[in-house]
Parts: structure tokens; sequence; C-alpha cells
């Protein structure tokens, strides 16, 4: 579902919050007695609400990215004012019978400060049925006291609850016959309410003290020639998100709300709770980063590979989300994306919180695993990548693929099918120039907005992917008063649409609904019989893969639509540079480890984040924790170095300098040792690079270089680190060497000296052998004698 201006209802709670905030703009024929009654109404709730209210509840849609650019339905201008607040939980059947009763069931909630009694619960009807979607739309958003029929008041056909205290609630059970409903029995859609009256001390009148209304669709009778036509498909596209952040050590951030939401009727939890009873087929949308985010906390949130000491990341550490809505409330991307606070840990209050969301989460995956293969799994890229930003003029590419490819390493590694991945805009829009880079099999969902020509559910032009489009007016829920998207609510809207689709020339083409990217179905979920009420003869549900393989050609010269705002709001180039920037340095670590998981890529996974959509509302904020990150693997990096003294003397042209290579990691890892001589000239001085050497966590190693040298200097060296690729890990140490021939001038000095010296020798003995020759021996014995 795309959120649009009027969706905010979804983050507010399901327990009524935006219903209690009353407003005296506009009141249904208000008797002049009651008018105390309402000012006493508005003056306590409505100063309890406001200060109640969390900020995200009331403003999640206005920071959404979808909010400028959707197309809404008119919504109402107020809230309902009336003193009892009345919720709608089941109605059997779904559609209105041809024979037998309907039943309504419910509470009535007095969030009035007076006592109400003698209170009657009755039902009203619209004689006349909406006729087209289009009526079914204005409808829909009509103001929450529009009259829309007339009350069943006779005898047996209304229920009696009694008295009603301040703040007290009373249930309700009222079932009328088929006979009794006062329809014209038309085919259509009816509107199907309950009217509360009592009486306070001011007494009695006929003004409705609360309301509840929703739609109810009336098929042809089986066995007609109509009823044969009216049939028709529904695709029910289910998304199971939420934003996701991680601290620079990879850690989960803000862990109080995980912990809400996959809490036993937490929003995730309501969710699987409502798709393990489908029988019939329903597509999951579904984010892996989420699986991955539950899977981390399931673990006890422990840090990313490398493995910080102690403290070097507290936003793991269990903590609040700011202006986090109350149990029950739908989440909101802006809050989600607030920077989070943190609390401190180490207390016992925190470990066993700790532990209380590591049992949740794991009973929550757990669930999820055991209700994927009976369901359609369909993955978005991982994180729910800003798909336009990735794509679109400008964009990255590579991110998208890897985003993708992220996503089935998931979904594998938790022995998860992917039956399809998919490409599912938040928006519903997507630029053009995004849909060649797109794989052909990866079906495109955007709303019917974005194709505007186009007639069938589901469009591919040749060699691209496949545009399955979604009905835009399904996806609004239920009317107001009451939330427009518990899960009633979006039942009977759904019955109606599809009901109304079946009975229009277009019922051959399936009707695609997208549910809320953070629906939460309410805590009467499981008194709705939401999939029970699908379960009707003239519909079939079918899943995604289906819809696409019924793809027709677009008309000729069709092109997507792309509002301007859409491209404002897209993410800016430089959160796609964040994640590029974590991609590559998380590519050299992994390849410095020495047995790296290739399917555990956390660091990729962590640097996706930066891109995702939810990040739209703080973009800011999700570049500044994956840069977090980045600056954080580059200091676990720094920690492999090499150790040396700072000058070395050579007396030759070549000889060894002893280093040291030393692993500060907690972990294995094979690393080299590039060289480098910078300011030297060419061939000067050559020292060959160490290959990669295998070092436990904490060790160190000694290395001989062996350094050669022409000529006669000091020389500058630079000594770094490098995985098994040979690419620096960034940090060098350098030292100088100084070069010099003291060696062949010596070994020259000698050899002349040598050679003077044995000629001087040869040069005596010469002179004595001329002498012997002269003096014929003897004389010269006597002259030395003489």
């Amino acid at each position: 579902m795309r959120l649009v201006g009027h969706e905010r209802q979804l983050y507010a709670s399901e327990q009524g919050v935006d219903d209690q905030v009353v407003s005296l703009a506009r009141v249904t024929r208000p008797a002049p007695h009651r008018l105390s009654a309402l000012l006493v109404t508005v003056t306590a709730i409505g100063t309890a609400q406001l200060a109640a209210v969390p900020a995200d509840a009331a403003g999640s849609a206005a920071h959404h990215p979808a909010t400028a650019s959707s197309t809404v339905r008119p919504t109402a201008e107020t809230a309902e004012t009336t003193p009892l607040r009345v919720s709608l939980e089941s109605l059997t059947p779904g559609t209105i019978p041809h024979r037998g009763p309907v039943t309504l069931t419910g509470r009535v909630y007095n969030r009035s400060q007076e006592t109400w009694s003698d209170l009657n619960v009755y039902l009203v009807t619209s004689q006349e049925p909406l006729r087209s979607r289009a009526e079914l739309t204005d409808a829909a958003g009509s103001d929450a006291e529009t009259e829309i029929g007339d009350r069943r008041t006779d005898e047996g056909l209304f229920a009696r609850v009694g008295d009603l205290a301040p703040g007290s609630s009373v249930g309700y059970r009222l079932s009328v016959p088929r006979a009794d409903l006062g329809i014209s029995g038309r085919p259509g859609v009816y509107w199907v309410g309950v009217h509360v009256l009592g009486a306070n001390a001011d007494g009695r009148d006929l003004t409705a003290d609360g309301r509840a209304r929703t739609f109810m669709p009336l098929l042809p009778r089986p066995g007609t020639s109509a009823a044969a036509l009216a049939r028709t498909r529904l695709a029910l596209l289910v998304p199971v998100k939420k934003p996701v952040q991680r601290g620079s050590a990879g850690r989960v951030v803000d862990t109080g709300s995980w912990s809400d939401t996959l809490a036993p009727d937490g929003r995730l939890d309501r969710l699987l709770s409502l798709t393990a009873r489908a029988r019939r087929p329903i597509t999951m949308v579904v984010d892996p980063a989420v699986l991955d985010a539950v899977q981390s906390l399931g673990r006890g949130n422990p840090t990313a590979d490398p493995a910080p000491g102690a403290g070097a990341d507290p936003s793991g550490s269990p903590s609040e989300a700011p202006g986090r809505s109350p149990q029950g409330a739908g989440e909101s991307p802006a809050a989600a994306t607030s920077r989070p606070s943190v609390q401190a840990s180490g207390g016992e209050a925190d470990d066993t919180s700790a532990a209380r969301t590591a049992r949740r989460a794991r009973s929550w995956l757990a669930e999820f695993r055991r209700q994927a293969p009976s369901h359609t799994i369909a993955a978005v890229p991982y994180g729910d990548l800003d798909v336009a930003a990735a794509l679109g003029a400008g964009g990255m590419p590579s991110v998208h693929r890897l985003g993708a490819r992220l996503s089935s390493e998931v979904l594998t590694g938790l022995g998860v099918r992917q039956d399809t991945p998919v490409v599912d805009p938040t928006t519903g829009y997507l630029p053009e120039s995004a849909l060649p880079r797109i794989d052909p099999s990866t079906p495109v969902v955007l709303r019917r907005e974005a194709a505007p020509g186009s007639t069938g559910s589901a469009v591919r032009r040749s060699g691209g992917p496949t545009v399955v489009l979604t009905d835009s007016d399904a996806e609004n829920g239920g009317p107001q008063p009451n939330s427009q998207f518990a899960a009633l609510a979006v039942r009977q809207r759904l019955l109606s649409e599809a009901a109304l689709h079946a009975l229009s020339p277009d019922r051959s083409e399936p009707l695609v609904v997208s549910m809320p990217d953070y629906w939460n179905p309410g805590d009467a979920w499981g008194r709705s019989r939401f999939f029970g009420g699908l379960d009707t003869s003239w519909l079939t549900l079918v899943d995604l893969p289906s819809v696409a393989a019924g793809a027709v050609a677009p008309p000729p010269g069709a092109t997507l639509s792309y509002p301007d705002s859409d491209r404002r709001d897209r993410l800016p180039q430089a959160n796609l540079q964040a994640t590029r920037s974590l991609v590559t340095t998380g590519s050299v670590f992994e390849r410095l480890l020495t047995a790296p998981d290739p399917a555990d890529q956390p660091l990729d996974r962590i640097a996706m984040l930066a891109s995702s959509t939810p990040a739209r509302t703080n973009p800011e904020l999700a570049v500044e924790l994956v840069d977090g990150t980045t600056a954080y693997v580059r200091a676990q990096m720094a920690q492999i170095r090499v150790e040396g003294p700072q000058f070395v003397m050579m007396s030759g042209q070549s000889g060894p300098i002893q280093v040291t290579l030393v692993n500060g990691l907690q972990q294995s890892v094979t690393v080299g040792v590039k060289v480098s001589t910078p300011g030297s000239a060419p061939g000067s001085v050559r020292i060959a690079d160490v290959d990669p050497v295998t070092l436990g966590a904490g060790r160190r190693t000694s290395i001989r270089l062996q350094a050669r040298s022409t000529d006669i200097g000091v020389h500058a060296v630079n000594l770094t680190p490098a995985n098994v690729d040979g690419v620096p890990l960034g940090t060098s140490t350098q030292l100088s060497v100084r070069t010099s021939n003291v060696s062949t001038v010596i070994w020259v000095i000698m050899a002349v000296a040598g050679g003077l010296l044995f000629l001087a020798i040869a040069i005596r003995l010469l002179r004595r052998v001329r002498l012997r020759r002269a003096t014929h021996g003897p004389r010269l014995i006597r002259e030395r004698g003489a």
C-alpha cells in the first residue's frame, strides 16, 4: 500500500486515540441538552489526548516520502464528536446473505465524564447500494457523522447493553435477519453500521451517542446468469517491513521498539498471527533486513565482525524509540529513523530486557519460517532500497544489484524459499529510466496512477520487467469513525471493492491490493475472521507471480508517470555513496580474514541501510550511521600494522631490514606487506613486497626484508599491510634507509694497496738479483761482512 495523507491514522493507536480527540467544529444535529456533556468531553479527553498522543503518531505520514505525491481520496474534515466510541470487531458473514442473519459484535466505550444509562445498540443500513467504485471511494472518505441510512428499531432487532460509567466499556452482539435489513436487494455495496443511544443526566433524545459503520456487498443470487458472471480474482500483498538501523559496530539500535513489535500482540506478531490463518494464496512482500535484524536480536544483538572491545558501541543496549506510539500503533518511518536514544546497559533490568527481546525474536522468526512454505515470498532489495534513487538518473545500479543479491542470500541462509524478487517502491512510483536497469524476471509493483492509459493489472514491455499495478482505492481501508486499517475494516473494503469489480466489465482482470507498508491489523484482528471472510465462491485469491504471468503489452507510447514531488523526495547521492564506501571497505576487510563466511556479509548489509527508503525521513542520520561503521572498520584494520626501526643504515648495495608484522584483531588474518619508496628515483632502492602470511588472533611475526640500492643517500620507505589481493589496508609504517657504496671504495683501496705492495717487493727482488750477478755472489757476502 502506498502511504498517503489520510493514512496518518495508520500510526494512531488501535485503542482509539484518534477517535477520542473531540472537536466542536461540527456536531450532527446537536440537542441543546447535550452541549454540556460534549463540553465536558472536549475538556477532559481533548486535553488528555493532546498530551498523550506521540509525536510520530500525529506527524508520521506528513514526513513520509509518499505523502506529497500520492493520490488521495476525500477524507473527513473532523473527528467524530460523540461521547461514546463504538468499535466494530466482527461481521458475519462478510457479504450480505440471501437468507439467514447478519451478526455484528464490538464494544461501546464511554469516553465522557458522565454515566450513560439504558444504552441500546441499533443496526443501521442504507436502503440502496453503491453501484460503482467511484461512489464507494467517495463514501469511504465521507464525514464520520454523515447519515448513511435508517435504524432497525423494531423489538428484537436491537441489543440492550445497560449502563456505562465514565471510562468503562461493554461488549455488544447484534443479530438481524436478512429479511429485516431494510435494503432494496439490488446487487452492490450497502452501508452497514450501528448507532448507540442512551440517556444521561439531561435525558434521552434520538441523536446517536456513538456510532460505527462499514461496507457490506451483495452479489446476485446464486444460480442466476448474473451470479455466474460476477466472479473475479484478488491478489493480496502483505508487506513484512520495519525500518532497520544499526550502530557503528553493527548492533540493531532501538531494541525497545523491536521488543514491543515482536511481543505477543505487537504489530509484527499480529501480522504473522493473521497470515497464519490464510488458507488461500497470499503474497508476503518481505524486507530481508527485517529478518536479519530479528535474527540478530535472537542471538543477543551481537556486533558485526570485527568484534569490538567492551563498550565500543553502546547502540545495542535497550532503548526507547523517540516518541514511540502506544502498543498496537502503526510504526512511523519518521520515528524509526530519528536519532536513537541509548540507555545505560549492564543492570539486571537491562539483562532481563535483552533476554526477553531475544526470546521474542527467536519465537517470531521461527513462526515466519514455519509459515513461509505456505505463502508466496517476494523479497524487496535488502533494506527496502530506495530504488528510484539507485536506478534513476545519476543513480548507482550496482547498489540495486547488491541489494537484490543480499536479499536472496538472507532468505537462503534462513532456509526460506524466495518465490520471486520484487521491486516495490513505497510511494508506488518509479522513474521511466529505472525500468531498463531491472532484471526482466523481477516484477515491479506500482500504483495504477503510475501507468496512465494501462487497462490491465500487469503490463510488460518487450525485454523489460513486468509492471504490476495495484489498486489505490482498495488499499485505503474502511470509513471513519472506526480505525481505517483495523482488520475488519480492511476486509470489508476489500470485499466491497472486489464485488463491484466483479460486477464490472473489467472482472477478468485481477484486482491487486497491497496493504500498508507498516500495517497494524489492530487488537481485534482475531475476531475479524479476516481471511475467513474473504473465502467466498465468487472471489479467488491469487499470488503475485500469477498476476505477472498474465501481463499484456502497454498502450503504444505509454510511459511511466513520475511526480516531481517523488523526484525531490528520493535519497540524495550522499546516501548511495555512503553505501558504496562501506561496501568497498568491507570487501577489503573480508578478504583480510583467513576463513571468511561467503554467505555472511554483515558490512554489506549495514551499508545498504544508508540507501533504504525509510532513510528518506532523515538521510543525514542514515549517512552518519553508515559512515560511522566505515570508520569503525577502518579503525579495526588499523590494528594490523608493521613495526620496525625508524632508521636503517646499509653499508653496502644490499642488506636486510628486520620488521615485525602484528595482528591486533581477535581473529585470524592473512596479510602481506606492500613496500613503496615515495620520492626516490625509480630503481634507486628496491625492496620486494612480502607475500601474505597467516597470523592468528593477537599474534605477531618477524619478517626480514632484503633491500638493494644503486646510489648513496637517505630514502623514505613505506610499509603497508595488505590483504591477499594486495589491496593496502590503509595504515603505513615509514622508516628511513641510508644507502652508500662504502664497501666498494674500501675494496678498491685495498686492491690498489696490495698491488703497490707486490710491486715494491718485485722491484726489491729484481735489484737483488742484478746485484748478485754483478758481484758473482761471494763478493756480495764479503761486502756485507766488511
